[in-house]
């Protein structure tokens, strides 16, 4: 069968994404890896939540995107079938589906999709064709987990990947990603930092150890420091700005000093700031990822979360996270111990972090 175009009709298949922001960054290896074995010959479409659309606006590797509107129409149980519908429309003929839960084993099977490829977790494992035994939090990063669904895809499709594709591990790591252009005029280095975290202050950088880092990024190193984060984020800018005693505004200025847009962006603004960044710093966060998949120097600070598991990607990153606590990994969103573990991390050792992986890209050679 051919196309109007006069190009034969590809099957179809589609890659539903996970709800966060990281997860969904983190979701571009598995691209790779369908790209490599199935690229061609197959369409790969990507369901991926409304808000983090232009992530893959442009992807080279996809000849469809799909939005999932929740919050909005696919929301709640009626929600549901609305997705599993709209999904069934395109005929896909097989999915892999990247949440780990019941509801979205779901919408594959309302869609009426015949190859239905993900972790048999929640329940769920009568809902999937291939079902595959999760491995665990933190045995392997959460990037991989998503490879081996992606590779399990391919060969239920009687695809082998290339050699040399088994990891995904192509670059860029997001190359369709829409950043709306930043210009923050002549003046020192620009980093940023990302004093929130959406899942909870388990995994949240305190306060003093934060506004240490501004300081000594603001007054030591000389630099202009871009707070970004949403506008929950926002309710740290008081105290981090009586905390830390450095210059703070909400604009541009050519002297270093702080610019405070938390609660002031969008997706692709928030891009476009961290493709003029030299480093980023922050907790573990969808932000965090984001910075480290655009290329910049990252260093992601993990409290209650496993760096083995989600730690940024990227060609110059690292995962720093308090030693000497047994209870850590603990992936709570509250601590319940006497001595937060983030309270040990000091800003002097993160600051030597970010100096070491801004040498190492100066000198070509990536963070081990």
């Amino acid at each position: 069968m051919n196309s109007p175009a006069g190009r034969p009709i590809r099957p179809r298949i589609l890659v539903l994404a996970p709800n966060w922001l990281g997860d969904a960054v983190m979701t571009s290896r598995s691209l790779d890896v369908l790209d490599a074995a199935l690229g061609g010959d197959f369409a790969i479409h990507l369901a991926v939540n409304r808000a983090w659309l232009d992530l893959y606006r442009d992807d080279p590797r996809l000849e469809g995107i799909i939005p999932v509107e929740r919050p909005g129409r696919h929301d709640g149980i009626g929600g549901l079938f609305r997705l599993g519908r709209d999904l069934s429309r395109h005929g896909f003929g097989a999915v892999l589906i990247g949440p780990p839960s019941l509801r979205a084993a779901m919408i594959g099977r309302l869609a009426g999709i015949p190859v239905r490829v993900g972790y048999r977790t929640d329940g769920r494992g009568s809902l999937l064709t291939h079902g595959l035994a999760f491995p665990g939090r933190g045995a392997s990063h959460f990037s991989e987990q998503m490879v081996v669904l992606a590779a399990t895809l391919a060969g239920a499709l009687g695809r082998a990947l290339p050699e040399g594709e088994s990891s995904g591990r192509r670059s860029p790591l997001l190359p369709g990603c829409l950043g709306v252009p930043c210009d923050p005029g002549p003046g020192p280095a620009v980093w940023a930092f990302g004093p929130g975290a959406t899942y909870g202050a388990a995994k949240t950088w305190p306060l003093e150890q934060a506004a240490a880092f501004i300081e000594a990024a603001v007054m030591k190193r000389g630099v202009r420091l871009v707070l970004l984060g949403d506008a929950a984020a926002g309710r740290h800018s008081p105290a981090l700005a009586r905390t830390s005693g450095v210059p703070w505004s909400k604009t541009w200025g050519p002297e270093p000093g702080v610019v405070d847009l938390l609660g002031r962006t969008t997706l692709p603004e928030a891009v476009g700031v961290l493709r003029r960044c030299e480093a980023y710093v922050g907790n573990d966060s969808g932000l965090m990822h984001l910075a480290g998949a655009l290329g910049v120097a990252t260093v992601g600070i993990f409290g209650s979360s496993d760096p083995r598991w989600t730690s940024p990607l990227g060609p110059w990153t690292s995962a720093l996270a308090a030693e000497g606590f047994p209870c850590r990994p603990c992936f709570r969103k509250t601590c319940n111990q006497d001595v937060f573990c983030l309270e040990t991390v000091t800003a002097a050792v993160v600051l030597a972090e970010v100096e070491s992986l801004i040498r190492r890209r100066a000198e070509g050679s990536e963070a081990p």
